[in-house]
């Protein structure tokens, strides 16, 4: 089997095909158009081996237009290649403008690898493109299209199409690299997607390869399930079950034991609550030890003032997480969804205890596809029981989850209340809370733990923090009490993030990067961003859609000049450039980082970096701003 990275384009007269074989090191191009037809060479080097092919979102247009190409080849050799290439261009636009595209696997004449699906790009919540990820993974060249799918093509114009497709190529092996875990990118270095998917395969006969983590849990769970009452998938995916309303007070768990008045207020609430299971229709504070409490349909959560907390010969920083909240609920209160009866939580329990004995065994012995696998289908059955389009939808089963996760954080905050008086909560989310307690009371809230996991079964992991900066819930960053400057451990969360997820904005990685420096070691932000030498941590992106084009506008060369720009451009904040602004199809013209200059940075040039003109200031500027949502130079103490 030969493994080939691949992408097609087609415009109105030209089709190109580029595919890089990493096993030999080689790029294959072949082009079909009025003055150059590659057809038959095309076809002889698809067949010539039993080929895999790579591609980003090639499931839903690369491979069908090929698969169209393959059918009509007797057809098509005969014909002129200007001829074929417009028949091809009108085929691309019909597959663009389909609902559903894709071919079917058992109809496939080549194996597809879609990176795009394996990601999951294709959630509207994590969205990203090939030339989002360009900027991500810091490609020298950030390249978009150089002719208008609908440009009427000349000799010469494919060579220019041909380097934007290796381009394009190139990219896309990269990310095969990051999706196999070779890459020093921290998030995703030695975590190989596709090997898991094929572990997965062979140890569950369930084919997964192009489906996200989120979607393979639940095609996973699906075919178990159905295997365990033998019947067809397809039948069992029609069920669900539908409730005009839900009475909460269904929902609480029997361990349920509150004992304060201010969290019985809440609880009084849930008993005479009707909900029918839409956003926004259930929501509650409580104001307790001088701290709020915010609950709603989703979970809990809650966060104290902004600042800066620390660790120290008397007070410690504890976090406390329930271990696998939404499967361990399930399994303490044997939920399930009313349509797939008692039998799914028969099975729901074996993935469980399975998954645990497994963990349990030494390193070199674990099944890591069991332990994954397992992971996946649990989290997943929770996930999708509130989506009407599932075959878990019963939001019965769903409320009972959530409703139960949110009377345990009260009965923990009152337990804890009770046993250390002297607690400070610093967090509160929907698996755990973070607190800040005398040193000396540690074990009292390390026994109360132990009692709540008898009373519920629900297990709790501890870390300690040696230092947190927050400012809400969703916006800290939390110092291990093992980290060093050598061996970091810190969590960074939401704008306080330095390497962030692919799908996210990578903008200006070097204001978090400065904002960390200064809480965790004290360096002053200005050092950290003069002393970077890395033009790419400076580096912005601008996206645009259909509705407005980006340009760039300034004086060059004594003449003034306005330039448009891709629908992705990458650019970085500089004292010499241009301004940016949007202009939108209804008129109107909106500035971008209004007030600065810019400097395009499409293509890496590779020069000193005081040659960039970086505008520290702005930089400097926007560190104060995320370190100023914190702290004003105080820090906070019990």
């Amino acid at each position: 089997m030969i493994l080939e990275v691949y992408d097609l384009e087609a415009l109105s007269n030209l089709f190109t095909y580029t595919g890089y074989c990493p096993k030999e090191d080689k790029y294959y191009q072949y082009c079909i158009c009025g003055w150059r037809n590659d057809i038959d060479a095309l076809m002889e080097h698809l067949f010539r081996d039993k080929l895999i092919q790579v591609g980003f979102n090639n499931l839903a247009f690369d491979y069908p237009l090929l698969h169209h190409i393959i059918n009509h080849y007797d057809e098509y050799k005969n014909m002129n290649g200007s001829l074929v290439a417009q028949a091809i261009y009108q085929k691309a636009q019909e597959i663009i403008d389909m609902e559903f595209s894709e071919i079917a696997e058992k109809n496939r004449y080549i194996k597809q690898i879609d990176l795009y699906k394996i990601w999951h790009y294709n959630n509207k919540a994590r969205t990203q493109n090939l030339k989002g990820l360009e900027i991500a993974m810091r490609m020298d060249n950030v390249e978009e299209m150089p002719l208008n799918h609908t440009h009427w093509c000349v000799q010469g114009d494919e060579e220019l199409v041909l380097s934007y497709n290796k381009n394009d190529v190139i990219a896309t092996y990269k990310f095969l690299l990051v999706t196999m875990g070779k890459t020093d990118y921290p998030l995703y270095k030695g975590k190989d997607k596709l090997q898991l998917r094929r572990d997965i395969r062979s140890t569950f006969k369930v084919d997964v390869t192009n489906l996200g983590d989120v979607p393979m849990g639940y095609e996973l769970l699906l075919q178990l399930y159905s295997r365990e009452i033998n019947e067809n998938p397809w039948t069992v995916k029609k069920r669900h079950t539908y409730r005009k309303k839900i009475d909460l007070k269904d929902c609480i768990p029997f361990w349920c034991n509150i004992r304060s008045k201010e969290f019985n207020k809440f609880l009084d609430m849930i008993k005479t609550t009707s909900i029918k299971g839409e956003k926004g229709e259930f929501s509650y504070s409580v104001i307790f030890h001088g701290y709020r409490f915010d609950f709603g349909l989703g979970g809990s959560h809650g966060s104290c003032k902004p600042g800066v907390y620390e660790s120290n010969d008397e007070w410690v920083i504890l976090d406390y997480d329930v271990g696998s909240l939404y499967p361990s609920i399930a399994k303490s209160l044997r939920l399930y969804p009313e349509h797939l009866g008692p039998i799914f939580m028969q099975l729901y329990e074996q993935f469980i205890e399975a998954r645990l004995a497994e963990k349990h065994k030494p390193k070199n012995e674990r099944n890591n596809a069991l332990i994954e696998g397992y992971k996946l289908v649990l989290n997943g059955a929770y996930g999708k029981s509130n989506e009407e389009t599932s075959f878990l939808y019963d939001p019965l089963y769903t409320f009972k989850t959530t409703i139960a996760g949110q009377l345990f954080i009260c009965m923990w905050a009152e337990r804890w209340v009770g046993a250390c008086p002297d607690i400070k909560f610093l967090q509160t989310n929907t698996d755990g809370q973070t607190i800040m307690v005398p040193r000396k009371d540690v074990d009292k809230i390390r026994a109360v733990n132990e009692q709540l996991t008898k009373e519920t079964t629900l297990t709790i992991e501890e870390a300690v923090y040696s230092k947190m900066f927050i400012r809400d819930v969703n916006n800290y960053g939390a110092v291990y009490e093992d980290s060093t400057r050598e061996n970091e451990h810190i969590k960074l969360k939401g704008d306080y993030e330095i390497f962030k997820e692919y799908h996210k904005d990578p903008s200006m990685r070097v204001v978090p990067l400065a904002v960390k420096e200064y809480f965790v070691y004290g360096t002053p932000l200005e050092e950290t961003i003069k002393n970077d030498t890395d033009i790419f941590d400076f580096c912005m992106q601008l996206k645009t859609n259909s509705s407005s084009v980006a340009h760039i506008s300034g004086v060059r060369d004594g003449q003034l000049y306005d330039d448009e720009l891709n629908r992705m451009t990458r650019y970085y904040m500089s004292t010499k450039g241009g301004g940016l602004y949007k202009k939108f199809n209804d008129g109107r013209i909106v500035g971008v980082n209004v007030g600065n200059l810019v400097t395009i940075f499409n293509k890496y040039v590779e020069k000193p970096i005081e040659e960039y003109n970086i505008d520290y200031n702005f930089y400097i500027t926007e560190a104060q701003k995320l370190k100023m949502g914190i702290d004003n130079g105080q820090l906070e103490l019990f």
